[in-house]
């Protein structure tokens, strides 16, 4: 193995792809979260609530730091 075939192992095992389309429904996914729902609307849809957990866990962070 080459130096230059190492560290491009070294590079692909720190990747971390993320699908981010729901980014796209967003705005639908509030919207149907809070029809019909009394007192505060919700500010954030469930799906970045699920991606925000799973850069928690992969990354090992704090609450706070993920605030």
């Amino acid at each position: 193995m080459t130096w230059k075939e190492i560290d491009e192992k070294l590079i692909k095992r720190g990747e971390l792809i993320l699908d981010l389309d729901f980014l796209e429904h967003h705005q639908q996914e509030l919207e149907a979260a809070n029809q019909r729902k009394n007192g505060r609307p919700y500010q954030m849809a469930t799906s970045y609530i699920q991606l925000l957990a799973a850069v928690r866990y992969l990354y090992d962070m704090p609450y706070r730091q993920l605030e």
